[in-house]
């Protein structure tokens, strides 16, 4: 049970617009730069496009990877998504046709991550030790295997400029054509996930011995946060990069990254999950936060002005991954192979 009365919960804050049944545990779901449309990849690794207009989803089965399927990415300028696969693919897609454009090798048989550049028509594909970025004709112009590990995640600079890569002994930061060599920031540990702040000051990571580390950019300073229960696999930015919200356990903690950083601060703690926050996600244009928990509860909160859940409500099923669009939509997609589109009354 939460540990919010359910009885009392603002249910009417979220409203659901519409729904799609994929049946099967959705791995993730992306919208498209303008929201006509979304992406939504699953467990063993079927492609779906789904068009939203007038508050109506329809959706298509339109590929496949053969194993499962692990990450969805929009390119820039929304004419086409990229998926990566447990087959050693990146494939990439029309977004008005869902035609397969292009199947890319990555490098090694499991792909973690396809990622498009946010400013030009690049991707960045990660496989096993191996890191690439293709240019606009699919065709690879950086390559770098100077990793301890299999990568974990991947992330562009908010600006465009380069690439970091999360694995074993820290994170490593790739600036193709402008590098000598990639910058590493080293620690002694296992970085699982990353996200880098809007304002590109900050690389912050969710490690495997539980704790969130803050890698300030240009100096390289680092500060390490501890106490968290559980692995940090939930890692959310605030539009003005001063707040990261953070996972690790029953509790949402807001972290503060104005003038002199996060270290030495103490996070403000929002309760009211009872089971572990398995999803965390700011607005990209609003001050809004939604959270999601192992038993199937979604959450709204405000968290810079109160304290308390300020909406939500019970789901069909657990939240396996979710993604504001601009202008307030929030798309969910389900263990149990639903997505749902709410709004924000």
């Amino acid at each position: 049970m939460s540990d919010v009365d359910l009885s009392t919960l603002e249910t009417e804050l979220l409203s659901e617009s519409s729904r799609v049944a994929l049946s099967d545990y959705i791995i993730e779901v992306a919208w498209s730069p303008d929201a006509s449309k979304l992406g939504a990849v699953t467990v063993e690794g079927s492609v779906f496009l789904i068009d939203y207009h007038d508050n109506s989803a329809r959706f298509n089965l339109i590929g496949q990877h053969a194993g499962g399927a692990n990450s969805l990415s929009w390119c820039p300028d929304g004419t086409e998504f990229a998926t990566a696969g447990h087959d050693g693919l990146v494939k990439c897609w029309a977004a008005e046709s869902g035609q397969l454009l292009c199947s890319l090798r990555a490098g090694d048989s499991w792909v973690s991550k396809a990622i498009y550049n946010p400013r030009r028509n690049l991707l960045a594909t990660a496989a096993g030790k191996h890191l690439k970025v293709w240019n606009d004709n699919r065709e690879p112009f950086y390559e770098s295997s100077e990793h301890s590990s299999t990568v974990a995640d991947l992330g562009w600079n908010p600006d465009g400029s380069g690439v970091a890569a999360a694995a074993y002994n820290g994170i490593t930061v790739h600036v193709p054509g402008k590098q000598h060599r990639p910058r590493k920031y080293t620690w002694k540990g296992s970085s699982l996930t990353l996200s880098w702040s809007p304002d590109t000051k900050y690389i912050a990571t969710g490690e495997q011995d539980s704790t969130v580390h803050f890698w300030h950019v240009k100096s390289g300073q680092d500060a390490q946060m501890q106490g968290f229960p559980t692995k940090v696999m939930e890692l959310s930015w605030d539009p003005s990069g001063r707040w990261l919200a953070t996972g690790g356990g029953t509790s949402i903690f807001l972290w503060d990254c104005s003038g002199k950083g996060p270290a030495d601060r103490k996070p403000r703690q929002h309760q009211g999950h009872s089971n572990k926050v398995t999803q965390l996600t700011f607005q990209p244009d609003g001050e809004l936060l939604a959270s999601a928990d192992a038993d199937g509860l979604l959450f709204l909160w405000d968290p810079v002005k109160q304290d308390d859940v300020i909406g939500g409500l019970p789901l069909s099923s657990p939240a396996s991954c979710m993604q504001w669009c601009k202008g307030g939509k929030l798309a969910v997609g389900q263990r149990d192979g639903n997505v749902i589109i709410f709004d924000v009354n």
